[in-house]
């Protein structure tokens, strides 16, 4: 199959960059039975430019081979990992979709297998692999810590049973080890990253990875007992899945502060589910909104950004898809302005977020242990006293800090499983800065939630916030939550939807502090409204926060 840049740019002996077990050469040509290979789903629920899938396709066309599916449903390993209810609920719904896709266009059988854990998962695939013939496994990468033990161990164990294991790069559009400086090494800031990757990409040919079906390959289906085989009974086990998630998360304690039953129509709402919808939403969001992306993106109100995460978090679209897509639109601006203006700041500002979403990739695979909750800047987080006042930790995830922005973003947090990227900056920084909480306390409470929980990203953000990671903001940089409202919610649209309690209140009280606990205090105008003093003084906080930095 043809390679992108992103593969093939720094290896220079023309090998590919992925992974294998002890090589199975398939010499079968005297064998009564086919070759039987095996594409194994993870992040990457999608049959359009799937590197592992087009790779497996090929290579199965080639050796006249019989292709299956298999993905895993591990729901004890996703609440460890702090996965909310509404991506759980959100793979459950695109799993269907995505197994009716195979069928009708590869002749490919999904069957999808509940493994409470990943070491469930190992043993599953070999016995998968032992009672189906299997020789070869072909999957995409995966780069947070225990995905990666659970890959090594299963390269281990298929390599003793002669079975081929390929692992593709395809979560990012340029992958990690792929952008270094000039001494190999990772880049320490964004910007530098960014211009490489920027350059890396503008000399190289993109190329899509274009699964083939697999001829008289419709019957072929895995020998499993205790799984999903119909896209019927997979989409009855997806519900199962999802209710029983629930109930652990409610027994847990998780979702007292949620309406969960809320929250999960909202998403189902707001994020179709499918490789289809994915891309519908990236051709709408090309045609409508990123020719005014970079102005618009910082106002939540308006929702005018790509609204994409949800999907490229679980791999129904391809992030070098939207790269393609933007691009191609870049051309056309350009074009119109017959090239003279070499620089549109909307379609390269959402670029640049694609590539933030590569760095942070980056990043966690040159340094794993930011996965065991350890900040990139060590020296500076640990000199840090941070609270783990509970009380003040409950007021900041219920949206009852008294800061009407802060408040706002949380709960159409907890109300929709989303939230605006530049809310997320500012209740990052309340909480870590204002209120010195620490900031795995909020990653991980953002994990819980969103529908669009990324690890890589979520903790990139967080700890930019803390200012605790590689081109974090500098500790005294510290975002004013008033300020921030007044820039980017100048009505107050966004915070009197979310709190309505707040609708009679001009906005420039909701703008000024000082306003604020004047109206609300005992005798002033809106002291009868149900609604909390701000429950620290900015300007104060900021200072403090400043000192703690400073040691």
């Amino acid at each position: 199959m043809s390679k992108t840049a992103a593969e093939t740019s720094h290896h220079t002996d023309g090998t590919d960059s992925t992974e294998t077990s002890n090589v199975n050469n398939n010499d079968d040509a005297t064998s009564v039975n086919p070759p039987h290979y095996l594409m194994w789903f993870r992040r990457d629920l999608r049959v359009h430019d799937n590197t592992a899938l087009a790779a497996l396709c090929e290579q199965a066309n080639a050796d006249n081979a019989s292709v299956s599916a298999i993905y895993f449903v591990t729901p004890e390993q996703w609440q460890a990992h702090d996965m909310s209810l509404t991506q759980l609920d959100h793979i459950a719904r695109t799993l269907p979709i995505l197994a009716k896709s195979l069928q009708t266009q590869l002749n490919i059988h999904l069957t999808v297998q509940v493994c409470s854990s990943f070491s469930d998962c190992v043993e599953a695939l070999l016995g998968i692999c032992s009672a189906n013939q299997i020789s070869t496994v072909m999957a995409n990468h995966e780069y947070e810590g225990n995905e990666i033990k659970r890959d090594q161990q299963l390269t281990k164990q298929l390599a003793n049973n002669d079975i081929e294991f390929v692992r593709w790069h395809d979560q990012c559009i340029l992958p990690p080890q792929t952008i270094t400086t000039n001494d190999d090494s990772m880049y320490q800031v964004f910007t530098p990253f960014y211009k490489k990757w920027r350059h890396t990409l503008d000399v190289s040919t993109m190329q899509m990875h274009e699964a083939s079906a697999i001829s008289g390959n419709t019957k072929v289906k895995l020998e499993i007992s205790h799984a999903s085989a119909t896209i019927k009974n997979l989409e009855r086990l997806s519900k199962e899945v999802v209710e029983d998630y629930q109930k652990t998360l409610q027994n847990t304690g998780l979702l007292e502060h949620i309406n969960i039953d809320t929250q999960l129509e909202h998403a189902r709402a707001a994020y179709p589910a499918g490789e289809d919808a994915a891309c519908q939403r990236l051709e709408d969001f090309i045609t409508d909104d990123i020719d005014n992306y970079d102005m618009s993106r910082d106002v939540p109100s308006l929702h005018a950004t790509s609204q994409l995460s949800a999907y490229l978090t679980i791999g129904t679209i391809s992030p070098r898809l939207c790269y393609l897509q933007a691009t191609l639109q870049l051309d056309k601006a350009l074009e119109k302005l017959h090239g003279n203006d070499s620089d549109n700041n909307d379609i390269n500002r959402w670029i640049s977020e694609l590539a933030w979403r590569d760095f942070y990739r980056h990043v966690l695979d040159y340094k794993p242990e930011l996965i065991h909750h350890k900040a990139y800047k060590e020296e500076t987080d640990t000199k840090v006293s941070w609270s783990y006042d509970e009380d003040n930790f409950k007021s900041w995830c219920t949206g009852k800090t008294g800061v009407p922005l802060v408040d706002a973003a949380m709960r159409c947090l907890n109300t929709t499983g989303f939230m605006h990227n530049r809310l997320r900056m500012v209740t990052a920084m309340f909480l870590t800065k204002d209120l010195l909480i620490d900031w795995r306390l909020g990653e991980r409470y953002f994990m819980q939630q969103l529908i669009d929980g990324d690890f890589a990203s979520n903790n990139g953000g967080w700890q930019w916030s803390a200012s605790t990671g590689t081109d974090s903001a500098p500790y005294f940089r510290i975002m004013n939550p008033f300020s921030q409202a007044k820039t980017h919610d100048t009505d107050a649209e966004f915070i009197k939807t979310w709190l309505p309690e707040l609708k009679a209140i001009p906005t420039t009280i909701l703008h000024s502090e000082d306003k604020m606990r004047q109206a609300l205090a005992k005798g002033g105008k809106f002291a009868d409204i149900d609604y909390p003093l701000p429950m620290v003084e900015h300007k104060a906080a900021r200072q403090l926060a400043i000192a703690e930095f400073k040691k």
